[in-house]
């Protein structure tokens, strides 16, 4: 028989629809059913008998407050239309998780893509390591022997010059009529000495005339140097061979020998003073190897060796003087420069040698990752001598292991790993997600 339905509490039919779906494997969508369901009942409608079921909600009491009876038949078409859509979309998300799966799975087969590279054998030293400044073993101040106008500046600071080259001329036009003046004067004087030196000798003139004349000649000649000298001085020569470092004359300068005019250096022999702490000392000795580098020629390192150990320590800083001797032929190294000299204390020639660059710290020990059947194993080391760019290996890998150089960062212990040969490793950077293609 059909019966009215009272107001249907959207709560209790929420609470059927979980407890009480129906068989066959259909997905009630509670939301559809719910909505499509109450709006019927509460407009009166009366549903057909049949296949029906009763939704009963009770209160916190327990008594009977609303019931309904519902046909099957009403609700089915809700019921499967409502299925099929989640099946669908059930399909799509077990498609999309198995996609997402294989592609996990490809990936962890490929591996992590690294770089590797061999362990090998090779020579290592320790040094003591201390910073200094270049200095020239000789460096010169020019001066002027002479008081004049500087008529020419022949040379500019970056010059190299050869002793006795011209630097400087100083107006010389007095000088030169003093040096002529003399001249003439010494010849005159030595052609009379010529006829006394005849008569002496022929007992006409006596022994005091001849040696008044003889002095005279030698004054003469003596006043001509002198001439010839402030002549020569009016000319300012470099005294060694060396490069100008600095340049304090100027044109139309008036100069005296208390002026500075240059600044001369001698590339040559240039030397580094490094102040070694007292407790260093039994390392160092005279003739000892240095290599040197500077931040001004990155990259390089020169040649150097120890020349000269003072045998005084300081009592202030405790430490004594070493003399570094530098060996640049290309005369790139110059005073002022900044450095960092090594001095070699013990080499060993066939030390094993891992790069500074395949190194990774955990806890304050260094660690390299040996690969081995596509797996990297982290391996901690004990290591001896270092260098700017290896590593001494004491114990934890040999000679021909192979250990990775790049990608180690992030790299976990006995991970997959994948080789990748070439310059390196190159990762596509992603799309830039402000470039958005515009529909047309």
């Amino acid at each position: 028989m059909p019966v009215t339905s009272t107001k249907l509490s959207q709560r209790s039919s929420r609470s059927f629809f979980r407890n009480n779906r129906p068989s066959g494997r259909v997905e009630v969508c509670e939301s559809q059913v719910l909505a499509r369901a109450y709006d019927t009942v509460s407009r009166g409608e009366t549903v057909p008998s049949g296949d029906s079921m009763v939704i009963r909600s009770r209160s916190k009491n327990g008594v009977l407050t609303t019931i309904l009876v519902l046909s099957l038949a009403l609700l089915s078409p809700l019921l499967v239309g409502c299925g099929k859509g989640e099946a669908g979309d059930g399909d799509k998300s077990a498609k999309s998780d198995s996609t997402k799966t294989k592609e996990n799975e490809k990936k962890v087969d490929e591996g992590v893509p690294v770089k590797v590279s061999r362990v090998s054998r090779g020579p290592i030293s320790d040094y003591v390591q201390h910073t200094s400044t270049i200095e020239a073993e000789q460096a010169v101040d020019v001066y002027t022997q002479a008081t004049g106008l500087v008529e020419r500046v022949l040379v500019e600071e970056g010059d190299h010059v050869q002793a006795g080259q011209v630097l400087v001329k100083l107006v010389d036009d007095e000088l030169r009529l003093r040096s002529d003046e003399a001249r003439v004067n010494y010849k005159k004087l030595s052609s009379s000495f010529t006829r006394a030196q005849g008569l002496f000798d022929r007992n006409l003139l006596s022994r005091e005339d001849y040696e008044q004349q003889k002095f005279t000649l030698e004054e003469a000649k003596i006043r001509w140097d002198r001439a010839k000298l402030s002549l020569d001085h009016a000319a300012v020569r470099s005294p060694v061979d060396g490069v100008i470092a600095e340049r304090m004359v100027k044109l139309g300068d008036r100069i005296s020998p208390s002026n500075r005019l240059y600044s001369l250096v001698d590339l040559k022999r240039l030397i580094a003073q490094v102040h070694v702490p007292g407790r260093d000392m039994r390392f160092i000795s005279k003739g000892q190897a240095a290599r040197v580098t500077t931040d001004f020629l990155p990259g390089e390192t020169f040649r150097g060796r120890v020349e000269r150990i003072s045998p005084v320590v300081d009592p202030g800083s405790g430490t004594f003087k070493v003399t570094i001797e530098l060996r640049d032929s290309t005369y790139r190294l110059r005073p002022g420069m900044f450095i960092t000299a090594h001095i070699v204390t013990a080499t060993r020639e066939t030390a094993v040698l891992v790069p500074k660059k395949a190194i990774i710290y955990d806890d304050g020990f260094p660690h390299v990752f040996v690969v081995s059947d596509s797996t990297a194993t982290r391996v901690r080391l004990d290591i001896g001598f270092e260098d700017s760019e290896n590593l001494e290996v004491l114990d934890g890998t040999k000679e021909g292991d192979h250990i990775v150089v790049v990608g180690q960062n992030g790299l976990k212990d006995q991970a997959k790993i994948r080789v990748i040969d070439g310059p390196g490793l190159r990762i596509p950077a992603k799309p830039d997600s402000t470039e958005q293609t515009q529909p047309s």
